[in-house]
């Protein structure tokens, strides 16, 4: 089954699973203290800075995720991050495409229908992102958005984000856990699959980026036209109402930099 269709059939049955993007900015700062940097210097695309702290949590949440959680999948940059990531794990890594839950020209009915399943599902929702992500609460009725900075906020509010989290979430309910809150996501996914192991967590990353902001942040290709196409049927009433007009110029200015 094609990791998407997977996807959508666990949320759809309320089966635990979790998924996590490990891409280049990941690779980059797990190595970025044994002399590995990339094209942007010590920070990914987004401006998010390698410390040692981050490098630590990545490496210990793949580990964790990898060998002790048993629906744990993960998505790579390339065959050579993938062997780098494979060679921390004690089991064979279960990976799935880096772009399963961002729309590209590949398997686009099964992303809309992804997406239309998350929205549709009884279970409570709760969505960690960036404050100009918020349009998305409408989009797939998110229960509770939980903002972070735009950038290098892990070092120093992991915990109190967890403890956020821990205050919302019932142990004995099942929920559906999103992120677009940059490399962190990976640790957030780890430390609440230790807490919480009975949720659905899903590193979402750039997915809603275009249809929320209207900017292209990622693949220049996948445009605020495109994207409301394919997710026509669960846009809601009033989505392109002006108040939110305040949202599409400041992210020309915080999101997807790397493009100037």
């Amino acid at each position: 089954m094609d990791i998407t269709s997977l996807l959508t059939f666990c949320v759809r049955n309320k089966i635990p699973i979790s998924f996590s993007k490990y891409g280049d900015g990941e690779y980059a700062c797990a190595n970025s203290f044994n002399g590995l940097s990339n094209s942007f210097g010590q920070h990914n695309c987004d401006r998010d800075a390698y410390t040692e702290k981050k490098k630590d949590a990545l490496i210990e949440s793949f580990k964790y995720m990898a060998d002790q959680t048993p629906n744990a999948y993960f998505s790579f940059w390339t065959n050579e991050i993938s062997s780098y990531w494979q060679s921390l794990a004690k089991t064979d890594v279960k990976w799935g495409k880096l772009h399963t839950l961002i729309f590209d020209n590949d398997s686009i009915n099964e992303k809309v229908e992804l997406y239309k399943t998350i929205k549709s599902s009884p279970l409570k929702k709760i969505y960690i992102c960036n404050p100009l992500m918020c349009k998305a609460k409408i989009l797939l009725d998110i229960d509770w958005m939980l903002f972070v900075p735009f950038d290098n906020w892990f070092d120093t509010l992991f915990g109190e984000l967890i403890k956020k989290l821990s205050e919302i979430i019932n142990p004995g309910e099942q929920y559906i856990i999103m992120l677009s809150a940059g490399m962190a996501s990976k640790c957030v996914i780890c430390e609440l699959s230790k807490l919480y192991p009975n949720n659905i967590y899903l590193d979402i990353g750039s997915a809603l980026d275009t249809i929320c902001t209207k900017r292209v942040t990622r693949d220049l290709d996948r445009t605020y036209e495109k994207v409301t196409h394919y997710l026509r049927e669960i846009i809601p009433p009033g989505w392109d109402d002006p108040s939110y007009d305040v949202i599409y110029s400041e992210a020309v200015s915080r999101l997807g930099m790397h493009l100037h």
